[in-house]
């Protein structure tokens, strides 16, 4: 029962790191009906962010000696996740904004391109960056009670999943700019009509999208305790195949189908003999016959098209 539990455990981690970067998915196919294919780097710029200013400026370590740790991590992740919302919204107007209006492949090649280039720098530029990383240990240590298989790690992060999509459930349901954003979603054209800014309306669903890829690789680098360089390329297929599962456009259907994914992961290579190797591979099965059996996803509605 305890390796059951145990499993469980690790698709939940495994899952909520998969929700967040298919939220970012999400959000940027229901406002632009984009698919932005180097979502999975920005979302690795941010754990490098964290990683680099941990390890390159002391200034995690100047924040820990003024104050409590806790701030220090809450401020060096709250640096990674707005610096990735701004290199967020740097990839749409430098590879998105141009194509506007023209051949909808245009902004698919160019975010691909936009994400090996990513990939590509922080190789180059980072120190040794082409080595595997280890990625500072910021979240707690220790046991809840002294069991094994609760630890504040894990609590956290899923903690901090569930804070980031209530901030996004009231933002998007309670502010007049979230409700912009689902009118923008809905139709574009009627909302520029009856006043909404369409153009601001995309930087800050690119900058929110931004933020939220950068938390997620946080928690991706926290989860395994390493980061790669080219780690983004696998994490973004992954959050995209999260978000087709879930329903793409849909932040709710982002979320179950990050953790389906996550448990399909976890439980193939838990308890199939040899079947860490054929983890990814099940888990793209099931994303194949989602779409040829339930294009619209789990939550999606299907939609019919009067021609």
């Amino acid at each position: 029962m305890s390796v059951l539990l145990a499993q469980i455990i690790n698709a939940l981690l495994l899952g909520c790191s998969y929700s967040l970067v298919a939220i970012g998915f999400s959000l940027f196919f229901g406002v632009m009906d984009i698919v932005v294919f180097c979502a999975g780097d920005v979302g690795l710029f941010g754990a490098y962010v964290v990683a680099g200013i941990c390890a390159l400026t002391g200034v995690y370590a100047a924040l820990v000696a003024a104050g409590s740790s806790w701030l220090g991590v809450v401020i060096v992740v709250l640096i990674g996740a707005c610096l990735t919302g701004l290199l967020m919204v740097g990839m749409y107007k430098a590879t998105i904004a141009p194509f506007e209006g023209k051949n909808p492949l245009m902004p698919l090649l160019s975010t691909i391109a936009a994400g090996v280039a990513l990939r590509e720098a922080i190789g180059l530029f980072y120190p040794e960056g082409r080595n595997p990383q280890v990625f500072p240990e910021l979240l707690p240590r220790g046991y809840l009670g002294g069991n094994p298989l609760l630890s504040w790690r894990n609590l956290v992060i899923v903690v901090v999943t569930l804070v980031i999509v209530a901030i996004l459930y009231w933002f998007v349901n309670r502010t007049k700019l979230g409700l912009s954003i689902q009118a923008v979603a809905q139709n574009r054209e009627a909302a520029i009509m009856i006043g909404v800014n369409s153009r601001v309306v995309l930087l800050v669903t690119f900058l929110i999208g931004g933020f939220v890829l950068g938390t997620g690789g946080f928690l991706l680098g926290s989860y395994y305790g390493m980061i790669r360089f080219d780690m983004g390329a696998m994490y973004g297929l992954k959050g995209f195949s999260a978000a087709v599962v879930g329903g793409l456009g849909n932040i709710y259907g982002a979320i179950v189908g990050g953790l389906l994914l996550g448990f399909v992961e976890v439980f193939v290579s838990a308890f199939i003999p040899g079947g860490t190797a054929y983890a990814s591979i099940t888990a793209f099965v099931i994303v194949v016959l989602f779409m040829l059996f339930r294009p619209e996803g789990v939550i999606g509605e299907r939609t019919v098209e009067n021609v």
